[in-house]
């Protein structure tokens, strides 16, 4: 009897095997059939095809101004952590707040004669009065404290100041040498990047605007100003990196293919996935922040690879005689297939990030997936249009010119049956 059973159980596992082996099977031909009607319809349409990238990238373009950048320390943890959650209520309740520090410091390069050498100087305390006044009027901005507060009674005479200055204690503020003083400000915004950047923004236009005491510099530090500046390099860092990896990419590709058009095709194409990638962050609101910053460079190396496999396929069967049409749906259909391939797989290992407890990684294993996805359907519908393009280019070039260009336009005398 159990031998019975497991008789039956082991055939009606091969017959779900074989079914979903059948099912794949079929998925794999419909697909195969779909990419062979992308390419053609590249061929016969590369203009219209371009065009309508074209389109749709000037859409999407518009979420590209509006990506944000993540630089608070809470933001990339998950909120459901007990020291975080302990954190936000003292914040509720007004009790967690963070510090903006306003450092005054004797510029001991200064030239000017009436310069300040002492922080206690009536000058200095004057100028704190005013800039704590401007400070505590900031919406976000809870306290502001200097030593100027601790002067009883506020706003002294000349006369009287050295003598309040000798009898209270600054050193809580001022140090020893009275060469360097601060001013204290707290707020409770840090957890929101946007609201933190405009406080930030705000209160170095106040001291701006106040103007500085002679011999005096003013240096900013505190969480706020930090998460500002760690936002801003996150900024600076995406661009850097984008541009430098696709200057090295276009040279590199231009050195293994030998000719400039063959370096810029692909390089729109990654480009092209880039701004996509952008404009959805855009439009969806996904941040992007320390581990994400240099995503753009990641989906220009993944996608460039996919690019090459495209164009090298498309160059070997146009060397072994075959018409651009033979060549781009072999191109398309063949190394497109195991392109879409490995794609999945990637996809799937980096979506993998969402299973983790930080949002940071989560966030990362999304934009990761959207790049991927995005060089896999440019290089599947937009490459094989512009390389249609560059060779009629290329050919119109070289029935025009009848002279040196013979290193760019061998491709394109390669012909079968009279057709190309």
């Amino acid at each position: 009897m159990n031998v019975q059973k497991i008789s039956t159980i082991i055939h009606n596992t091969t017959i779900y095997i074989k079914g979903v082996q059948d099912l794949f099977t079929i998925m794999a031909n419909l697909y195969h059939n779909f990419l062979k009607k992308i390419a053609h319809f590249q061929v016969e349409n590369p203009i219209l095809s371009v065009l309508i990238i074209f389109a749709l990238t000037i859409i999407i373009f518009g979420g590209v101004s509006k990506v944000q950048t993540v630089a608070s320390l809470e933001q990339m943890m998950p909120p459901h952590v007990e020291e975080i959650k302990a954190f936000n209520t003292l914040r509720d309740n007004h009790l967690g707040q963070e510090m903006i520090a306003i450092v005054l410091e004797i510029n001991r390069e200064s030239t000017d004669i009436n310069g300040v050498i002492d922080v206690r100087d009536k000058e200095v305390y004057d100028y704190l009065v005013h800039i704590s006044t401007l400070i505590r009027s900031e919406v976000d901005i809870i306290s502001a404290y200097s030593y100027a507060d601790l002067i009883n009674p506020q706003n002294p005479s000349n006369e009287n100041y050295d003598s309040l200055i000798q009898q209270t204690d600054l050193s809580e503020f001022v140090n020893q040498d009275s060469s360097t003083t601060i001013l204290i400000a707290t707020t409770d915004v840090s957890a929101n990047d946007p609201r933190m950047n405009l406080l930030s923004t705000r209160i170095k236009k106040d001291i701006e605007s106040a103007g500085y005491p002679p011999g005096i510099k003013i240096k900013f530090t505190g969480t706020p100003i930090i998460q500002q500046k760690l936002g801003e390099l996150i900024s600076k860092d995406r661009t850097n990196t984008q541009w430098i990896s696709t200057f090295f990419v276009f040279i590199i590709t231009m050195l293994i293919f030998g000719t400039f058009s063959s370096a810029l095709v692909p390089i729109i194409i990654v480009t092209m996935s880039v701004n996509w990638l952008y404009g959805t962050m855009g439009y969806t609101g996904l941040p992007i922040s320390t581990l994400a910053g240099g995503v753009a460079a990641m989906v220009i190396g993944i996608g460039i690879d996919f690019a090459i496999h495209i164009m090298n396929k498309f160059r070997y069967e146009r060397k072994k005689g075959l018409g651009i049409k033979e060549s781009i749906e072999l191109a398309v259909t063949e190394t497109g297939t195991a392109l879409t391939a490995t794609s999945i797989t990637t996809i799937a290992a980096f979506l993998a990030f969402l299973s983790g407890a930080m949002p940071e990684m989560g966030r990362f294993g999304i934009l990761m997936a959207l790049g991927i996805t995005y060089s896999l359907i440019f290089s599947l519908f937009g490459l094989p249009a512009l390389l249609v393009l560059e060779e009629k280019i290329i050919l119109f070039v070289k029935n025009k010119m009848k002279f040196g260009v013979e290193g760019e336009l061998h491709l394109s005398s390669n012909k079968v049956g009279g057709k190309e």
